[in-house]
């Protein structure tokens, strides 16, 4: 009983110094070793207001912890530490449980020095350390443990930097954080929660679980509205531009992180945005932007994954500037000492890399607003584009793989200006889009690209060049960029474009251009083929000043087949130009060609350094129109017009040719219109239904091609042009014979009003013209022959010679009405002063005049009669009988007489006074008018006895004279 009772006393005086020790001595000598081990080790001052335990409940509470260094300055604070202990269920569970850690009132001080040494990681005390040989141990297995509840409660912690020339502070307040279930008993799966504020603006929570073996983590990031400026601010050294204190990201990150099989991570996000960012460099402003939003991205490091979605980027400027330093984007990360060799390494790391998994990189929903400023101060010039618009529906990157599906891209106004070169080059309103971009290592395919612009405007001062297009369309079907470029189909539309030359006084303008290009390759050697090219519909201006020559053409069709560039060698299949209309005016002379359905085929072109070929050219129902203006051009005026043309000659002349080729050119079915309105009554001649063959035409020196053409003459002429001629020079070889038969001489009124002032009534032309021209030396036959030619009325012409055609006609025509003549010219083509139109006027001129001069020769010559055989009748002295010598010439009058019935004989009586009387004159009149009157039937209207007697000669002299009707 005693024993029981020592016992006991025992154990009650056990369980009264545990008790005792526990509320006083424990926390008594726990907060003396505590401050002295601290102090030994740390160079701060340890202070501890207070330490509390408890025994029974094994709950122990600290107080007011605080290290305090040299400056008098709290570097760490504590103000509560509270663990509540589970000895009992620890050894029931085998395991250390601890049911709640609470601390309150953390405060870290936390101050970088300018050496970059931090206080912290200096609290140590130096000691000195003994080299110690350890052996290896065999890992041994730790003893689970279990915290039910930590608490983190109003904890602060303050960072300070000098490592720059402004100190730099930040600030994490409010920090609370509690987790739940923390250990590794029963591998227990913890969660927590974590909120703090960063400086004044940030709002940070964290939220999630935990698992310690293996290692798990998942949970939800929010930060919100974190102000960019005061993270970047830590190190400014590291920057080389200013950023505004308002820029700040909102960010709402969901995280999972699981180390059971390999580390796997995955991340995404609910919210991503940047806001009201500015960037300043040398107190310019080259980057801004309202806001980025990011709805979705996702990070999956197992499956190599990174995925962004519903990407708007609003309101982003760039302001790039190029100076002797470089591009400012380049530069805004300041080179730091060790940068290339990091460099270095990352790119060995990169390469060792190469044959691990790539990674893929899936965008979708990509829109970007934007402006963007170019200043390249270097070359003083400047590129403003407004109003950029980009968006895609969908980017695929897979290693160096990229697909990118629904990429448009649209601006409103850009801007080029070289103020070195005075080149200004404007756009408005760009709108480019491509279905699909696959992008292979180097290789690029395009698929349905479409670019529309509204105006275009490029203007190069020094050169005084201004190139403007409105309305321009470019769709391409596949587009392929790699050793070579290629695209399948190109179509290209511009409604309108002015080309201006001041220089060269040349403007080139035109309407509703539509090209189409079929099979476009560029291969490596940079040869150029395309398949087939179509111009169509087309309407294009050309105006020369110099030469005064004013070009249109309306619905321009030409296709061009197989196209080829060789190394410099150009081959053409086929060219086809199809029912053009075109104008062609000259300002100076007011001559204007007009040609339409025109059909023109082009075979197998080719164009050397030294040759252009064409090896087969067909030309059909081409319809040509040639109208001569009204001359209103003074003698000056042409003869600087001359020397102007002499000029260019010369210099055509002094430019080396190559060698030319054409082959056989076939004419089918062409109308040519002629008018000429310089005359008082404006002449119009068709000739149409015009065939023919043009043989190959050569610039050889020796070369010759021969024609043949066949064609229509208004509505019942017709004509035909045969003959060799050398192309390169005419004057070398020209052997051309030109037929025109049947020819309406009604239609030349104009011409004979111009130039002899009468209008023609009706008539029949034919024509036999043969030139030949052999070493410029000339010899031309004209043969013209016309039927039933009656005049009409007189035209008024300050140009008409006058003529007395009535009478010129009847003499010229024969039996059957039919003026035969022949007006043969020849001369030197190299004289100046030659001109076969002058030299057959001035042939036809003398043929008028020696009709009316001299009738007996032009009449005779009909008759196959000399002049001196029938302009007089010949008597010898005192006789006037009619005898046989006077019979033969009186015979050869009657002939031309009945022959010529609208012609008369007139003649006078005539003696020699000297030895006859005046009575022998009259009886040799009187003989000779019954001669003609009598024995040869001749019409009394056509004999004419004249009252005057000539008193020089015993003959007569005969005269024709017309009879007047």
């Amino acid at each position: 009983m005693k024993a029981i009772k020592i016992v006991s006393y025992l154990i009650l005086s056990l369980i009264f110094l545990y008790i005792l020790s526990g509320f006083f001595l424990i926390p008594y000598i726990a907060k003396k070793e505590i401050v002295k081990n601290l102090d030994e080790i740390l160079i701060t001052k340890t202070k501890i207001e207070k330490i509390y335990f408890n025994p029974l409940t094994l709950n122990l509470e600290l107080k007011d912890f605080s290290l305090i260094d040299e400056k008098d300055q709290e570097v760490v604070g504590l103000k509560t530490l509270f663990i509540d202990f589970r000895a009992l269920k620890s050894i029931e569970k085998k395991h250390f449980h601890i049911k709640n850690i609470l601390l309150e009132g953390i405060y870290l001080n936390i101050i970088e020095e300018e050496k970059g040494v931090f206080n912290l990681a200096s609290l140590l005390k130096p000691t000195k350390t003994k080299e110690e040989e350890t052996n290896q141990k065999e890992k041994t297995k730790l003893i689970d443990f279990l915290v039910s509840k930590i608490v983190l409660k109003d904890t602060n912690i303050d960072f300070t930097s000098f490592t720059d020339k402004k100190k730099y502070n930040l600030h994490l307040k409010d920090i609370n954080y509690t987790i739940y279930d923390f250990g590794t008993f029963k591998n227990s799966l913890s969660s927590n929660n974590l909120q703090f504020k960063l400086n004044e603006n940030t709002d940070v929570k964290i939220s999630g679980g935990i698992k310690i073996d293996p290692f798990i983590a998942y949970g939800k990031i929010t930060i919100s509205n974190l102000k960019i400026k005061e993270i970047l601010d830590f190190d400014k050294s590291l920057f080389n531009f200013e950023l505004n204190p308002e820029a700040n990201i909102n960010l709402a990150l969901n995280y999972n992180i699981d180390t059971t099989n390999d580390l796997n991570i995955f991340l995404n996000s609910e919210i991503f945005e940047i806001n009201d960012l500015k960037l300043n460099q040398n107190q310019k402003e080259i980057a801004r932007l309202n806001r980025l939003d990011l709805k979705y991205f996702s990070f999956d490091l197992n499956n190599q994954e990174l995925n962004f979605k519903d990407l708007t980027i609003n309101d982003l400027y760039a302001n790039m500037i190029l100076d002797k330093s470089g591009v400012n984007f380049a530069n805004l990360l300041k080179e730091q000492k060790g940068e290339k060799e990091i460099k270095s390494s990352n790119q060995e790391n990169n390469e060792n890399n190469l044959n691990n998994k790539p990674w893929k990189i899936n965008l979708e929903n990509i829109n970007l607003n934007a402006n963007f400023d170019f200043h390249d101060i270097l070359n003083n010039s400047k590129l403003n584009i407004k109003d950029i618009k980009a968006k895609t529906s969908n980017i695929n990157i897979v290693d160096d793989k990229i697909n990118i599906k629904g990429a448009n891209l649209v601006t409103l106004n850009t801007k080029y200006i070289d103020n070195n070169n005075k080149l200004n080059i404007s756009s408005s309103k760009t709108d480019l889009t491509h279905d699909d971009i696959f992008i292979n290592g180097s290789k690029v395919e395009i698929l349905n690209s479409a670019l529309k612009k509204d105006k275009i405007t490029f203007e190069d001062q020094k050169l005084k060049l201004k190139i403007t297009t409105n309305n321009l369309g470019l769709e391409l079907s596949k587009l392929s960029i790699f050793d070579e470029i290629s695209f399948d189909l190109s179509n290209l539309k511009l409604n309108n474009f002015i080309l201006e030359d001041k220089n060269n006084n040349i403007s080139l303008s035109s309407k509703n251009s539509n090209l189409k290009v079929n099979n476009f390759l560029l291969d490596k050697q940079n040869n150029i083929s395309i398949n087939k090219s179509e111009l169509y519909d087309t309407n294009v201006n050309f105006f020369d000043s110099n030469s005064s020559f004013d070009i249109n053409t309306k619905k321009t069709n030409l296709k061009i087949s197989n196209f080829n560039l060789k190394k410099d060698v150009i081959t053409i299949g086929q060219i086809l130009l199809k029912e053009p209309k075109i104008d062609i005016l000259n300002m100076e002379s007011k001559l204007k060609i007009e040609a339409k359905d025109i059909n023109l085929d082009l075979n197998k072109l080719v164009s050397k350094e030294n040759l252009f070929k064409i090896e087969k050219t067909n030309l059909n129902n081409p319809h040509i129109s040639i109208i001569l203006p009204k001359s209103i051009q003074t003698k000056d005026e042409i003869e600087k017009s001359a020397l102007k043309n002499q000029e260019v000659d010369k210099k055509v002349e002094n430019k080396k040719t190559k060698r030319v080729n054409f082959g056989p050119i076939n004419i089918k079915n062409m109308t040519l219109d002629f008018e000429d309105k310089n005359l008082p009554i404006p002449f119009k001649t068709t000739i149409s239904k015009l065939t023919g063959e043009v043989s190959a035409v050569k610039n050889r020196a020796n070369s010759t091609s021969n024609l043949e053409i066949n064609g229509v003459v208004d509505n019942y002429g017709v004509a035909k042009i045969t003959g060799i001629v050398n192309p390169n020079n005419i004057k070398l070889l020209t052997d051309v014979n030109m037929k025109f038969k049947n020819i309406s001489m009604k239609n030349f009124t104009p011409y004979t009003a111009k130039f002899v002032g009468r209008a023609i009534k009706d008539g029949k032309l034919e024509l036999d013209l043969n030139y030949n021209i052999s070493e410029s030396n000339l010899k031309a036959k004209n043969s013209i022959i016309i039927k039933k030619l009656e005049l009409g009325e007189k035209i008024e012409s300050k140009d008409a010679v006058s003529l007395p055609l009535d009478l010129a006609i009847t003499l010229l025509e024969d039996s059957s009405n039919t003026i035969d003549l022949n007006l043969p010219v020849s001369g030197n083509v190299d004289d100046p002063e030659f001109s076969i139109a002058a030299i057959v006027w001035k042939a036809f001129v003398n043929l008028i005049t020696k009709a009316i001069t001299a009738p007996f020769s032009l009449i005779g010559s009909l008759f196959n009669f000399s002049e001196d055989e029938i302009n007089s009748v010949d008597f010898n002295l005192k006789e006037s009988e009619i005898t046989p010598i006077q019979k033969e010439t009186l015979d050869k009058i009657a002939l031309i007489l009945n022959s010529k019935k609208e012609f008369a004989i007139s003649f006078s009586p005539s003696f020699d006074e000297k030895n006859e009387k005046e009575k022998i004159a009259n009886q040799r009149a009187l003989n000779i008018q019954k001669y003609l009157i009598e024995e040869k039937s001749i019409d009394k209207k056509q004999v004419i006895l004249e009252k005057e007697i000539k008193k020089t000669s015993s003959n007569i002299d005969l005269n024709l004279k017309e009879i007047k009707k």
